[in-house]
């Protein structure tokens, strides 16, 4: 058989299987039923957490359904992905892993002004330092104040907040799947794992007091 046919049917059958690929995989155990799918698209991430995460996570939709009157009650740790190409694994992580339960404003502070703290912007910056370009994981500290840059009549001052539902660990918060249900519920998942690894490597797996299921995103159903 001639090299380029054999090539072309290698390209459609390829094309076939993504084709048959699901968006949602199901898994029932005894007691409760997982469908899980997913989200990896770094466009699609910011739409839905209202932040690219820096690309560095990928999401997993999941819809869980107890049966027979069961009252479900999951941990993170339960849940594990894993890139099968350079073994990367993650455990679902917390709102307050990822983003950390406290922001940064600006403010600015103006001579014969009594020195008075305002804020310059509504919007939490979610960065360290600014022009940085990065993204504090967590401030342990309680004080308000954490330092300023003065710049001839005005004093750029930079403080933290406590976060709140509008920021990006509270807004994950209330995306997340309820981790204790005795109802159906849907939310997401947090894994620590680059967007940009090809869904064909990924695999999530669940061992818990429900029993253990795989999934690998590869595969057909």
């Amino acid at each position: 058989m001639p090299l380029r046919l054999l090539f072309l049917l290698a390209a459609a059958a390829a094309f076939t299987l993504a084709a048959k690929l699901p968006d949602w995989y199901v898994r029932k155990l005894d007691d409760v039923q997982f469908e899980a799918r997913i989200v990896q698209d770094v466009r699609r991430i910011e739409s839905i957490a209202g932040d690219s995460l820096d690309g560095d996570y990928i999401l997993i939709e999941m819809k869980v359904r107890p049966l027979y009157g069961s009252r479900v009650v999951l941990q993170r740790d339960d849940f594990l992905l894993r890139s099968r190409r350079d073994n990367d694994t993650s455990a679902a992580q917390s709102p307050d892993r990822i983003a950390g339960d406290a922001v940064l404003a600006l403010g600015v502070s103006e001579r014969g002004g009594g020195n008075v703290f305002r804020d310059a912007v509504n919007t939490p910056i979610y960065g360290g330092a600014p022009g940085t370009n990065s993204r504090p994981r967590r401030l342990e500290s309680e004080a308000s104040g954490i330092g300023g840059v003065r710049s001839g009549e005005q004093t750029v001052e930079l403080a933290q907040r406590r976060g709140g539902a509008t920021t990006l660990a509270g807004q994950l918060a209330q995306l997340e799947l309820p981790l204790e249900t005795a109802d159906a519920a849907a939310g997401y998942l947090y894994f620590q794992i680059p967007a940009k690894v090809k869904r064909k490597h990924l695999e999530l797996s669940y061992d818990g007091e429900f029993g253990e299921f795989v999934i690998a995103f590869k595969k057909p159903e």
